[in-house]
């Protein structure tokens, strides 16, 4: 049996955030928080392994990336951190948006697993 227990880390002002929790022990939370360590971190930022995280606001300002890139990226970086997720049934959609206004490209990425949709944005709006 698979022991799914992980540190709660979400912080105050996050959507899901509960100020009673210490540990979070539901796979599907635990694999949302590892999800979006993943997205939001850059290589060489986490002590100890150099490798993790995807570096999306590098590639986002890259030039000439397509969505199979971001994908593959991501999909390997869950291949290594999320084994629980791998076992499942989900799909990764990479969406790049350009803001000729503010001259900046926006990156949308939707993991849908279960019955859950999970998005994050690279980038903002200004």
């Amino acid at each position: 049996m698979t022991d799914f227990t992980d540190f709660y880390i979400l912080y105050k002002d996050h959507p899901r955030y509960e100020s009673s929790e210490i540990i979070e022990d539901e796979i599907i939370s635990v694999i949302i928080q590892k999800y979006e360590m993943i997205l939001f971190t850059n290589k060489g930022e986490v002590l100890g392994d150099p490798d993790f995280g995807a570096d999306l606001l590098d590639i986002l300002y890259s030039t000439k990336v397509s969505d199979t890139y971001v994908k593959d990226i991501i999909n390997e970086q869950i291949s290594i951190y999320i084994p629980e997720l791998v076992e499942t049934n989900y799909t990764l959609d990479v969406v790049f948006v350009q803001d000729p206004e503010n001259y900046q490209d926006i990156m949308f990425i939707n993991l849908k697993v279960a019955d859950y949709d999970i998005y994050a944005q690279i980038g903002q709006f200004t």
